[in-house]
């Protein structure tokens, strides 16, 4: 087996086609990566070097992963689930080498197949991890959430980038409400950076509008056009509009446009120490798993 790391732009095309197998065959799981999941991981940096790994055969990518500080992100498609063990043998190895002390993976709770193979690789369970949401798009009803008076919808076609990009820091500035103390650095080049992805669509990505033109939330939709799965990432309001339905409201208006465009489902996630956006969620999505934390020494 061998691992061929990301070296740039000439890369992601493979990788996207992977992460849209990978959602294709996993249904009704998640994948460990969406296409707009992995899109948003490698915002602003799509022509620079990563510690992120694929394995490649008959030209086409099998299985990958990525490692995040002592963070690993990995996936193998079902039909190549012999890999897996490999994998996590050679992910211990990379880690090692790179200095690492500790490694741990979000595992779905409903994989006993992963969580043998983590097992057996010598990681444990130490916690809970995220909270999963989807919605049929087939069956449930489309009307949108009401953003209530005073609020407008509007997508990002012609948006200003500058204004796209405070539109998200805002929410993602203002996280001490979950215990997390952080400044979000999204720029307008790195928003600039996703409509050159190549799956990026500004129809799909909502915005909430005050009367005076205040953009105070957002909600961006990717919708993956041969598995019919549209993920959220991210999804965020301004502190001073929190509480007042606007997530519901956002993340519905997009999930009609997708209806319109033939999509089966929407998902998102969240952590599941995230309280404020499991509410949200509750109310346009129907709860569909979780995940855990595993983690090892090295």
């Amino acid at each position: 087996m061998e691992l061929h790391r990301y070296r740039g732009r000439q890369d992601l095309p493979r990788l996207l086609a992977f992460c849209s197998v990978a959602t294709s065959a996993r249904a009704p799981s998640r994948p460990t990566w969406h296409p707009g999941d992995l899109v948003w991981q490698l915002r602003g940096r799509f022509d620079v070097a990563h510690p992120l790994y694929a394995v490649i055969r008959g030209g086409s990518v099998v299985g990958a992963l990525w490692f995040q500080d002592e963070d690993l992100l990995m996936d193998v498609l079902p039909s190549d689930g012999l890999l897996l063990p490999q994998l996590l043998d050679a992910s211990i190895e990379e880690a090692r080498r790179a200095g690492s002390s500790r490694l741990q993976s979000e595992v779905a709770d409903d994989d006993t197949g992963r969580q043998a193979a983590f097992a057996a690789a010598g990681f444990s369970r130490i916690g809970p991890g995220g909270v999963r949401f989807e919605r049929d798009l087939t069956l449930a009803s489309h009307a949108p959430h009401p953003a209530g008076a005073g609020f407008r919808l509007r997508d990002c076609v012609g948006i200003d980038p500058e204004a796209r990009a405070e539109v998200h820091r805002a929410p993602w500035s203002a996280l001490e409400h979950i215990g997390i103390s952080a400044a979000s650095t999204f720029s307008a080049s790195d928003y600039l950076s996703l409509t050159t992805s190549g799956i990026y669509d500004p129809r799909f990505d909502i915005l909430a509008e005050t009367a005076e033109g205040r953009l105070v939330a957002s909600a961006t939709a990717w919708p993956d056009w041969a598995s019919g799965v549209a993920v959220f990432e991210p999804v965020g309001v301004h502190p001073e509009f929190r509480g007042g339905g606007l997530t519901a409201a956002v993340m519905t208006e997009a999930m009609a446009r997708l209806v319109a465009e033939g999509m089966r489902k929407g998902c998102v996630g969240t952590a599941h120490f995230n309280t404020a956006a499991i509410a949200a969620y509750a109310k346009a999505f129907d709860r569909a798993g979780s995940t855990s934390i595993w983690s090892r020494g090295l």
